[in-house]
């Protein structure tokens, strides 16, 4: 092994105290929603507790290769910056921002990316800003603990809020994270977070696709996070830019990068569909402690999916506004949305069926504006007027969905299925293996 080699062996994680939710209890498993601890507090108790001053004191946790924590110093190495690792300060995408939270007394920070999800109120992390992670013990690994006090602010700039400061709901960590001592493949995190004003987060910032199966060899790739050691204070988004590959040592995507504590849970995008939003296939993990600094991030796999489903939780809704009531008056609405209307291929997505309680519809299909209309099922109405249908997102382009009742015709909704990023590798069994959703602006 080479000096380079066995250097950047060492490496560094960046945790911030987050989440208001358990994780399931054996690793791999789906994760679950617990009931939100008391002492996180409401909205109004994080918002009031995050002054100017707290943002400015709070610092990162690291996290050393030996499962040791605490607040760190950058030495001399953190600060080196050599050919083909360079960052510049940047006006940040508005949907990426400084992510704040608690750990009892002690306040720290993270970056994060608001992703587009149903509830348009998710954010995606690295799992140490949310969890402390299983740590070593006598008896094997204990679970790591979840942090509290969350709060996301897109688009942070010298202490503004240029999108407002977002407090967090529910967070949940990868199972793996929790659970296994040192799953760094699994590094990953979500929170909901409240409305805002009665706006929900992706409707003012954007919300981004996650992308998955993406090998580490990518080009093109944008990184985006707050760092908060000298040279950096904390208080400017930070850009690198380049291209990727499979770390020796441990199988990460790495990029050659001086960002350092306070950059953890920072989005690695693939490319941009705007100037706020893109396609973001894996998340800051770690860096290299000695030697040419490097950032490190295992690449999104499909159990993403599986973290968005499990904390899309009632407890996850109930932090969206509420759907109009059905009216049950007359012959009753006829009427079918889908939910997103714009998805990647691969991600399920939702029709949702508005009738007259009671009443059996006819649900029909038809893949172009000019084809024929083909009968995809029948469904009867429950008493709440409407009836959720789950479908996976294929094929790639639009598909049209109507409701009929009789004679009686229904007003149409469309569904656009896009084809995900192309990987740096066009074989066809790596396109095969990649998957996405989509952004919205």
């Amino acid at each position: 092994m080479t000096k380079r080699h066995a250097v950047a062996a060492a490496v560094l994680a960046w945790l911030l105290p987050a989440g208001l939710l358990t994780a399931a209890p054996g690793a791999g498993a789906t994760p679950t929603v617990a009931p939100r601890p008391s002492a996180a507090g409401d909205s109004g108790d994080v918002r009031s507790y995050w002054t100017p001053q707290r943002m400015r004191d709070a610092v990162p946790v690291d996290r050393s290769a030996d499962g040791a924590t605490g607040a760190t110093g950058a030495g001399p190495t953190a600060r080196r910056t050599t050919a083909g690792a360079q960052a510049r300060a940047v006006v940040a995408p508005r949907s990426t921002g400084k992510l704040f939270f608690s750990d009892g007394a002690s306040d720290y920070v993270c970056s994060g990316a608001a992703v587009n999800t149903p509830e348009r109120n998710v954010v995606l992390t690295a799992g140490h800003c949310v969890n402390s992670g299983a740590t070593r013990g006598l008896l094997g690994c204990r679970p790591g603990r979840y942090f509290t006090r969350f709060l996301f602010v897109p688009g942070y700039a010298g202490g503004a809020r240029p999108y407002g400061a977002w407090t967090g709901v529910t967070a949940l960590a990868q199972p793996d994270w929790v659970n296994q001592c040192g799953n760094y493949s699994h590094d990953q995190a979500v929170l909901t977070v409240a409305p805002l004003g009665g706006r929900r987060l992706v409707d003012v910032v954007g919300g981004n696709a996650v992308a998955w199966g993406y090998p580490q060899r990518e080009d093109g790739v944008r990184v985006i996070g707050w760092p908060a050691e000298a040279p950096y204070d904390g208080e400017s988004a930070q850009q690198c830019t380049g291209s990727t590959s499979a770390f020796p040592e441990t199988g990460d995507a790495h990029l050659a990068c001086p960002l350092n504590g306070g950059a953890s849970g920072g989005p690695w995008f693939l490319t941009m569909t705007s100037v706020d939003v893109g396609f973001i296939w894996a998340v800051t993990s770690r860096r290299t402690t000695e030697g040419p600094p490097i950032l490190l991030a295992w690449p999104l796999d499909r159990t993403i999916l599986t973290l968005l489903a499990a904390v899309r939780s009632p407890a996850a809704r109930a932090a969206s506004p509420a759907q109009p009531a059905v009216s049950a008056r007359g012959r009753g609405p006829l009427a079918v949305a889908a939910v997103p209307a714009v998805t990647g291929r691969g991600q399920p997505y939702r029709l949702r069926l508005r009738a007259r309680p009671g009443t059996k519809v006819v649900v029909q299909v038809r893949r172009s504006a000019s084809a024929r209309w083909a009968r995809l099922g029948a469904v009867r109405i429950p008493a709440s007027g409407v009836v959720e249908l789950t479908r996976a997102a294929t094929p790639v382009g639009p598909t049209w969905f109507r409701l009929k009742q009789g004679k009686r015709v229904g007003k149409k909704a469309k569904v656009v299925v896009r084809a995900c990023p192309l990987p740096a590798d066009r074989s066809g069994a790596v396109v095969a293996a990649t998957g996405c959703t989509s952004p919205t602006a």
